[in-house]
């Protein structure tokens, strides 16, 4: 078998089209479930910019990457769904996704990102607890992350962030 992380170097990391939305919802729907795919295709197709990025192998999406953005501090955004096929987890992918779509954001000149997530996962990228500390939202822990793509983007900021009702959909749905 090939290195798995030299898979991740074969990958195709682009920006999804209408031509993907099928395979973007597939591939969601056998990550998370139904409803997740369709929160992410409602907010791609929505009004609001969302950066929406694929990974691709021999021509088959095999993960999705999705922010959206919130109100609250100038620019920001939110990282959710970062999706990879089962059988192409573990083989840097994900993390090769997450790169692209950071690089991304920051040269579109967003300045912040949000996730809820594995703080073992995340904080390799530097979002952090502490950074996320000023947001008022009722998810706020040690899972609830932010990241500064501008230093000093999120220094001296506090209050709500309004997330787009088909993302609280989704959380309200996961939340059981």
């Amino acid at each position: 078998m090939a290195d798995p992380k030299g898979i991740a170097a074969r990958a195709l990391y682009r920006e999804t089209g209408a031509a993907d939305r099928a395979a973007i919802r597939a591939l969601e729907a056998e990550v998370y479930s139904s409803s997740i795919a369709a929160v992410s295709e409602a907010l791609i197709s929505g009004p609001a910019e969302t950066l929406s990025l694929a990974a691709e192998i021999e021509g088959r999406l095999v993960g999705h990457i999705l922010l959206t953005p919130i109100a609250g501090p100038d620019r920001a955004l939110a990282l959710a769904p970062h999706a990879i096929l089962p059988a192409w987890r573990d083989m840097q992918i994900g993390t090769e996704l997450v790169r692209h779509a950071l690089r991304m954001a920051r040269e579109r000149g967003w300045r912040s990102v949000f996730v809820y997530g594995q703080p073992d996962y995340y904080c390799r990228f530097g979002f952090r607890s502490r950074t996320a500390d000023g947001a008022d939202v009722s998810w706020q822990g040690p899972r609830f992350l932010a990241l500064e793509l501008e230093p000093g983007a999120l220094s001296g900021w506090s209050g709500p962030l309004a997330y787009p009702e088909a993302y609280l959909a989704a959380a309200r749905t996961i939340a059981g």
